[in-house]
């Protein structure tokens, strides 16, 4: 056998052992740091979960439901509360005679006997066998000493007035959740923080022997207090339900805002609903009840609107109080006849008697002479294009004709207030700011809200949004509308010894692109002019049956008596002047104006002080409203029908 020659160029293997030991020493080092990563991870990211789902295999729990933060008026009366109830548990695992446990149900909660037996020998772990329990029935469980029944508290949502606030309250579903209302706007206020009674069972459920119980409270919510007043909203209901009474109508609603800082003291709406019964069987009608048509429904204002067009048109330095115009019944713009209400025309007038008497060609002109731009700019301010911000779900904005899009004959009639939608609440913030100085405030129903453990509370924080008009144009604003209260159409809404000012309006109704015969919308915005009482009181009126429909004769008497009420719940003293005198009168009888020509009834009348509406385009009166042989006095309107 030949050896193998050894080739001297060729290296030698050679065994390192250091680079050996590197090698295990970082595949040790890799592993240690591979499991104390792992044990970083379940121990301390996922060790809070991992433990809760430990605690979860070894301890069954029944909830304990939160309680409902209360919702108060500003003066601390309840408008919505929560009381306990309760829901029972069985746990068929741990029962020992399951016959005498359906007999015991079967018992308390009035089931039939075979129905308990049944549910309770299912062969899940927990079973609910009653909710909204009572107290007694309850205590009747646990006086028997059967096992295997337990009991978490429920919460039942209450309001201490039923069919009081429906729209603004709003109500909670099944569940507990806020759906409309401050319920819905301020749920994560009112609602709390569930607690639990946890105890030790097997892993079938059966209660340990020697286990515990194991009780996690609930924390209660938030309180929220309003800026609503009881006492005012039950004066503005009341109105609400001699309106419907007196007129029928499709609906109604009325607000009683503080115009100097937008705190809303009553917000009252009809139809509405029993809030401890709450419809819920017709989703449809429930919706179109419970929403608030003040914050989410546009309308078209009509003469309330002049407010608006008035102060914008003095604002810019395009009238002044004493121009003069002349009123012949209509105005023709761009080729189209617009109608003044009064047919027979104003005549010469100025633009303080154009606004008490709420001549619709003075208000035409008011528009034409700002121009499009100037007027678009001043509504901008007015916020009307916008959201107030009012604290209701739901609200909208007004809706505009695109400016570009604006024809004289458009402008003309915004003017006195058609081809223009608003919501009722953006309208009376608008409203306000004309007579508080410019300010446009915003619509508000938080006052604060209060933590019932600690005592804190938190005020809310809604500012003034902008400026709307001088300091001097609302100066002019206020005297001009007193004057509609003293002396024009607003007179049913005056109150002797107080001072009032306002606008009515009546604005007919579209359906279809087309003007509704025969539905009208019936408006009033008043303001009180006391220092101690700076008070709005918008309501409107949704289609109110028969010839009644205008402003001056369904709107403002229900307005001033509004305001009468609330002047004695506050302890407003009156002030009479002398010109109460004036402006009221002597009551005296009314006489029969059947047979006169229009023109005639209207100068005897208006020499008697009385405001005068009529109804048809005839020349001669075929009836009246009040009746001849009523007693009146100034402040009454009478309704002239013409055929």
């Amino acid at each position: 056998m030949r050896r193998q020659k050894r080739d001297h160029n060729q290296s030698p293997i050679i065994h390192n052992p250091r680079k050996r030991l590197l090698a295990v020493a970082l595949l040790a080092a890799f592993s240690f740091a591979a499991i104390a990563g792992k044990l970083f991870a379940v121990m301390v990211v996922q060790g809070e979960g991992l433990q809760t789902r430990a605690v979860t295999q070894w301890m069954r729990d029944v909830p304990v439901e939160a309680p409902r933060g209360r919702i108060l008026d500003r003066n601390g009366e309840v408008l919505a509360d929560t009381a306990t109830r309760y829901n029972i548990y069985v746990r068929p695992a741990a029962l020992g005679d399951k016959e005498a446990t359906a007999r015991l149900l079967a018992e308390v909660f009035d089931y039939a006997y075979e129905d308990a037996l049944e549910k309770i020998s299912t062969r899940a772990s927990e079973v609910t066998v009653a909710r909204g329990a009572e107290k007694e029935e309850l205590d009747a469980l646990i006086a028997s000493g059967l096992p295997g029944i337990y009991y978490g508290e429920d919460n039942l949502r209450y309001y201490p007035y039923g069919d009081f606030m429906t729209q603004v309250l709003g109500f909670t579903g099944f569940d507990g959740e806020g759906q409309t209302g401050l319920e819905a706007y301020y749920e994560k206020y009112l609602r709390g923080t569930d607690g639990a009674v946890l105890t030790d069972t097997d892993l079938v459920g059966r209660e340990l022997e020697g286990g515990g119980s194991h009780y996690l409270p609930a924390v209660r919510g938030m309180d929220i207090v309003t800026t609503l007043d009881a006492g005012v909203q039950r004066i503005a209901e009341g109105a609400l339900r001699n309106i419907n009474a007196k007129f029928s109508p499709k609906g109604a609603t009325c607000v009683v805002m503080n115009y100097m800082t937008g705190e809303i003291l009553a917000l009252a709406e009809t139809p509405s609903f029993d809030l401890n019964n709450v419809p819920r069987d017709d989703l449809s009608a429930l919706f179109g009840t419970s929403k608030s048509k003040t914050v989410s429904t546009v309308y078209e204002p009509g003469s309330t609107f002049k407010i608006l067009t008035a102060a914008a048109a003095i604002d810019a330095g395009k009238v002044s109080v004493t121009d003069r115009y002349y009123c012949s019944g209509t105005r023709v713009v761009d080729g189209q006849k617009i109608r003044c209400w009064k047919a027979k025309g104003h005549g010469s007038i100025s633009f303080a008697e154009g606004v008490a008497e709420s001549c619709n060609c003075v208000f035409m002109d008011s528009a034409l002479a700002m121009g499009t731009e100037v007027f678009y700019d001043y509504l901008d301010a007015f916020g009307l294009r916008e959201k107030t911000g009012i604290d209701v779900t739901g609200e909208t904005s007004g809706i505009f004709i695109a400016e570009e899009s604006v024809k004289s004959v458009d402008l003309a009639r915004i003017g006195f207030g058609q081809a223009v939608a608003v919501t009722p609440i953006g309208m009376l913030a608008a409203a306000s700011s004309v007579v508080n100085g410019g300010h446009l405030v915003t619509p508000h129903l938080l006052g604060e809200v209060r933590d019932g453990y600690t005592g804190t509370s938190v005020s809310g924080d809604f500012e003034e949004r902008r400026n709307t008009v001088s300091e001097a144009t609302s100066e002019v604003m206020r005297t001009l509308l007193e004057n509609v209260v003293k002396e024009g159409s607003g007179k049913s809404a005056y109150v002797a010894g107080y001072r009032i000012a306002g606008k009515t309006g009546t604005a007919q109704k579209y359906e279809n692109g087309h003007i509704a015969q025969g539905k009208y919308i019936s408006s009033f915005i008043g303001f009180s002019l006391e220092e101690e009482a700076p008070y709005a009181v918008l309501l409107t009126v949704d289609e109110p049956q028969g010839y009644m429909y205008y402003g001056s004769l369904v709107a403002a008497p229900a307005v001033g008596e509004i305001f009468s009420a609330v002047f004695a719940l506050y302890g407003v003293e009156a002030e009479f002047t002398g010109e109460e005198k004036e402006v009221i009168g002597d009551p005296f009888v009314l006489g029969d104006m059947t047979g006169r020509s229009v023109q005639q009834a209207r100068a005897e009348l208006a020499a008697l002080g009385l405001h005068v509406e009529t109804d048809g385009e005839g020349g001669t009166v075929t009836g009246q409203i009040p009746s001849a042989g009523t007693t009146v006095d100034g402040r009454n309107t009478v309704l002239l029908l013409t055929g």
